[in-house]
């Protein structure tokens, strides 16, 4: 059970893990980040307990559980004012920060790396965590906090996560993307535009929680009827290459996550 909460770094990211853990912190909770534009939204968080730190260190020296949401060229100053303080496990959410690399700033302390993504912005997030070497308190603290901001999944390979970055981390842009693509086509087949971004919309949403009772490949079928418009849909799709963009979008991702 800890005693204080920590945030370093409260930009978007930040911000909607906080709010997400909110409903499940009864400890207080402190939280810095160098821009005082970024903590003006702190009081709408639904905190019972909390404090705006005037800087790193006294995070280090109070609270016994920090979340570390900055970005990586400032990471390793953070960790290493972090390891000054008590002993604390550290969760980070920073890109491309290995475990070793945050052992070596924070020998003292233990590390959690985690990959949200930006749908934690309204509680619907997909939440990666790295089972690698987690004392089941480590695994349970982990478990708890995420799953309050939407879906928390383990691995046990810390390089999986490249192929994580690249599906669920970089994911939602190339679903905006298309999102975007079909609405503009339905704008010039002559709907009007808000009807065309609501209509692009509700049906990625609603297809999306189909898929949490039904194989994508069944869902296609259903849709499909012989000689019908979605097969002409599909057809025209696949000749553009849909599927090979989409696989290289992910690849080109995580590729690019490994050489962080």
């Amino acid at each position: 059970m800890m005693n204080k909460f920590g945030v370093v770094g409260f930009g978007k990211m930040g911000h909607a893990l906080v709010a997400g853990m909110a409903k499940i912190i009864n400890v207080p909770v402190m939280i810095f980040d160098v821009s005082k534009e970024a903590l003006n939204d702190v009081d709408g968080l639904g905190l019972k307990d909390v404090e705006l730190a005037s800087d790193i260190e006294t995070i280090s020296d109070a609270c016994d559980v920090v979340l570390v949401a900055v970005k990586p060229a400032q990471a390793p100053e953070v960790f290493e004012k972090l390891e000054k303080g008590c002993a604390k496990t550290i969760l980070s959410i920073v890109a491309g920060l290995t475990i070793d690399r945050m052992k070596s700033l924070v020998p003292s302390q233990a590390v959690i790396r985690i990959m949200p993504n930006t749908p934690a912005l309204v509680g619907a997030a997909s939440i990666v965590v790295v089972d690698n070497g987690l004392t089941p308190k480590q695994h349970a603290l982990a478990s708890e906090l995420m799953s309050t901001c939407g879906a928390c999944h383990f691995v046990k390979s810390e390089s999986q996560l490249d192929a994580v970055t690249g599906l669920s981390g970089s994911g939602p842009a190339l679903f905006a993307v298309i999102a975007q693509a079909l609405a503009d086509a339905a704008v010039a087949e002559g709907l009007p535009r808000n009807l065309a971004n609501d209509l692009a919309r509700e049906t990625m949403l609603g297809t999306a929680k189909l898929m949490e009772i039904e194989h994508p490949a069944i869902l296609k079928e259903n849709v499909m009827s012989p000689g019908g418009t979605t097969a002409a849909g599909i057809l025209a799709s696949e000749q553009a290459g849909i599927r090979s963009a989409c696989q290289a979008f992910v690849c080109a991702a995580a590729q690019k996550s490994r050489s962080l």
